[in-house]
């Protein structure tokens, strides 16, 4: 095993235990109360052993030099029930305390997920699997609950009560007390470090597994219809069955080593009894102790374990949280292709110039020696097959990726010193598919822009060719869009994507195949509305068909990553 994932487990929790720095008041709070309730659970059984001793009449003065030894049976009978009293009550205020502090820290690692990812797109998302995302999102920001309610405090707590314990176990016997520390080493950091050890590589493979389950899931629902079509069900059944086999596996594989845990811990609790008892006994043989101080070492010895037993059984979920905590750190800490302007300068469009610009995925070559200028007010066409390089023109422009050589200049200023809000605001991008989102109509053109009266909405709508089929609705604006918009046809989804592109009054239009999926009437209705905004709009589209690109004043031909 190689150095850095012998280091994989403590790098992740030290880049986790960042986030608990605004929280450092809430935590010592749980930590205090934690190690003070455990302290009061320890000191019932010890207040129990001493009011035993004392009841069966065995000497004051054979633990009277011990902690709280000495006193009547009636002295510990009041202390117990102080400790079960107050124990209750600071549990509560650990539990809230540990609990206040994950919500808080979730939420704000949510937010910096959702940021994250937003700088991201759409270059560095586009290839990932969108199930493993939402896997990322939902389920492993919820369990980075188990790191930062079950275990930071936890740790802590254990770490402060041991010392407490080994404090006491010095005033009766100096072995007594390496005896109690060995065996607290061996069940809170030995048997935990060899758990998590084991189960990382698993539970990482397992937090990866299911994103890939809710990858096909989401392929599965997307495409149900071409699922029923070609008559695929078996064969899609059997690759989400294969699927959850293989995590099933590994569930197994993780449960049988949290059993092998859990019967180490009690193998390990049991022979601490034991040897413990033995070096009482030796101890008291040779008069070191009292068979009284015997007594309570043995008792506090099998009834201190609960703060150890408590980190020994993360081992598993620890090894869970790692592995959710190493694929959010991985959104968190990827670098974006670009990042945004934020220092540059404010530009109004006119006009855009292109020149030699060069760009590839890798060694894959795009685009090559690209030279092209878009004139205020006209509509640009340029022509291609797929895969010719049309959309990454557009997308380079928008600065959705860097080129590897030559400029993109927008009113005679180099994109890359132009503050990012501005340059977006100068570009309305819509694509061949027009996504709509949960919501009512009106929801979903109020994207484009929220501060609009419903008059300029429905003027955006009637310019796009879709207000009448709206009105027609029974709920009108306010009926509702199934998902992904399936209650509207591929055309009037199109005309949709037009309006919010109308209604978000930029200057400039990139419309990337936009009717490549509408059959001639509703390419025909789409054309019509965007010929009217001519001299008012900057147009670029692109596409593969010619009828498409009629209404253009110009049109590019584009092959192989040439103009």
């Amino acid at each position: 095993m190689n150095k850095n994932k012998k280091s994989y487990g403590l790098n992740i929790m030290l880049n986790l235990l960042v986030f608990t720095k605004p929280m450092i008041f809430p935590i010592g709070l749980a930590v205090l109360t934690g190690i003070i309730g455990f302290l009061l659970s320890f000191g019932l059984g010890i207040f129990g052993g001493y009011g035993l001793l004392t009841l069966i009449g065995s000497q004051k003065t054979a633990f009277s030099d011990l902690p709280f030894g000495g006193h009547s049976i009636n002295w510990y009978i009041a202390a117990m029930i102080i400790c079960a009293f107050f124990r209750s009550i600071l549990h509560y205020i650990e539990q809230l305390c540990n609990h206040f502090i994950a919500f808080r820290i979730l939420a704000e690692i949510r937010g910096q997920v959702f940021n994250a990812m937003r700088k991201l797109a759409p270059a560095k998302l586009e290839n990932k699997n969108k199930g493993s995302l939402i896997s990322i999102i939902t389920a492993d920001i919820e369990l980075l609950e188990v790191f930062f309610a079950h275990t930071v405090s936890p740790i802590i707590i254990a770490a402060g009560t041991g010392i407490a314990l080994i404090v006491f176990y010095a005033f009766i016997n100096p072995y007594l007390m390496l005896s109690a520390a060995v065996f607290y080493i061996l069940v809170g950091i030995v048997i935990p470090f060899i758990a998590g050890k084991k189960g990382n590589a698993i539970a990482l493979s397992l937090r990866n597994e299911i994103g890939n389950l809710n990858g096909q899931f989401l392929d599965c629902l997307r495409g149900i219809r071409e699922v029923i079509q070609y008559n695929v069900q078996e064969g899609t059944v059997q690759e989400i069955e294969d699927t959850t086999k293989e995590l099933l596996d590994k569930q197994r594989r993780l449960r049988k080593q949290g059993a092998t845990v859990a019967g180490m811990t009690d193998v390990l609790i049991v022979i601490s009894g034991i040897c413990m008892l033995l070096l009482a006994g030796l101890l008291c043989y040779v008069e070191k102790i009292s068979p009284s101080e015997g007594f309570i070492a043995c008792l506090t010895i099998i009834s201190t374990f609960g703060p150890f037993i408590a980190i020994a059984n993360l081992g598993n979920t620890l090894s869970h949280t790692l592995a959710a905590g190493e694929r959010v750190l991985g959104i968190l800490n990827e670098k974006p292709e670009v990042y945004p302007v934020t220092d540059g300068v404010d530009v109004d469009f006119e006009g855009i110039d292109v020149k030699d610009l060069n760009f590839g995925y890798g060694e894959e070559t795009v685009l090559k020696n690209v030279n092209l200028s878009i004139n205020k007010g006209e509509i640009l066409g340029i022509q291609g097959k797929s895969g010719s390089g049309k959309s990454t023109l557009l997308k380079l422009i928008m600065r959705f990726w860097k080129p590897n050589g030559g400029m993109i200049s927008m009113s005679g200023v180099d994109i890359e010193k132009i503050n990012s809000k501005s340059l977006l605001n100068n570009i309305t991008y819509i694509t061949q598919d027009t996504v709509l989102f949960a919501g009512t109509v009106e929801e979903n053109l109020r994207i484009a822009r929220k501060d609009v009266d419903i008059q300029t909405i429905k003027a955006a709508c009637e310019k796009a060719g879709i207000l009448k089929h709206i009105e027609s609705l029974p709920k009108g604006f306010d009926t509702q869009v199934a998902e992904l918009g399936d209650n509207f046809s591929g055309g009037e989804r199109q005309r949709l994507g037009l309006a919010r592109c109308f209604l978000a009054d930029s200057p400039l239009i990139f419309l990337d195949e936009p009717t490549s999926n509408l059959d001639s009437q509703n390419e025909s209705i789409i054309l019509k509305a965007l010929y009217k905004t001519k001299g008012e709009k900057t147009i670029v589209m692109v596409s593969h068909r010619e009828s498409t690109l009629a209404i253009s004043d110009r049109v590019y031909e584009m092959e192989n990553g040439r103009l």
